[in-house]
């Protein structure tokens, strides 16, 4: 049976300190770091196969990345987890949903053009999601588990605002070195899922002869996703980057049968 699932992941707000290895020169941007990144997500989703109400709430976030960038070239490979708790309120009754979600990603960009301060970067992501859900309000149907991968193709355009003199600007005072403003768009060249058929109960729990992935289905070409960053980076005199990021990951399965959007706020 075929199904939908839309997941929206959004406004990512937080510090991601990268540890340098190997710097050619101080403010260089090319070496190996490791990527430290720490947040919170607003999170709003639904899922018709078992409940026509929205859930919000809030995760915590948390991110380990390997990071190399080599004549322009950037590598990366980075884990992340979301986790925390959602809740749906109806007729004086309050739902609560224990939310995890697990992340895997590995992309790769190359320069393809460059103007003054201006370039742009072309490439590919591979990125997998695993969702856990548990709602003990809905009894039989109250773990939920789903699996996305997708192949993206990606594209980064990045602004140098460097400065090479101190500026202020009330009432912050900003010291000379590197920065950079960059914002990356990712759209799905193939999207997979791995998901229940329909409701999440099945017949094994009922034989007493219970199969975690019962009745689950695998649909290649599935629906779509995209995505997208903002990100201001500071290149420290230590060979450190700190950075400010916003992001945008919105993802659903093909089908006619369940439509279960997700809203989150990462």
């Amino acid at each position: 049976m075929k199904q939908k699932l839309l997941v929206i992941t959004g406004l990512l707000i937080s510090i991601m300190v990268h540890g340098q290895s190997a710097l050619n020169a101080q403010n260089s941007s090319d070496g190996s770091f490791v990527r430290v990144s720490a947040g919170f997500n607003g999170v709003k989703f639904r899922d018709m196969a078992t409940s026509p109400l929205f859930y919000q709430g809030r995760l915590s976030h948390v991110e380990l990345g390997l990071v190399k960038h080599q004549h322009d070239k950037e590598r990366e490979l980075r884990i992340s987890l979301s986790k925390g708790n959602a809740t749906s309120s109806f007729n004086d009754h309050t739902a609560i949903s224990a939310i995890s979600i697990y992340g895997l990603d590995y992309s790769r960009l190359f320069p393809v053009w460059s103007k003054s301060k201006f370039n742009l970067k072309l490439g590919g992501e591979l990125s997998n999601r695993f969702h856990t859900r548990n709602n003990p309000s809905l009894q039989n149907n109250q773990q939920g588990l789903e699996f996305f991968s997708t192949l993206m193709l990606s594209s980064k355009l990045g602004w140098d605002i460097s400065n090479t003199k101190e500026k202020r600007f009330f009432p912050f005072r900003f010291k000379p070195a590197k920065r950079e403003l960059s914002f990356q768009l990712k759209t799905a060249l193939m999207n997979n899922t791995y998901r229940n058929g329909y409701i999440y109960n099945n017949q094994s729990d009922i034989i007493n002869n219970t199969r975690l992935f019962d009745g689950y289905e695998l649909s290649l070409f599935s629906g779509y996703r995209i995505a997208s960053e903002l990100n201001y980076s500071v290149f420290l005199k230590n060979g450190n980057i700190i950075n400010l990021g916003y992001g945008l990951d919105a993802y659903k399965t093909g089908g006619t049968t369940i439509n279960s959007p997700w809203l989150t706020i990462n």
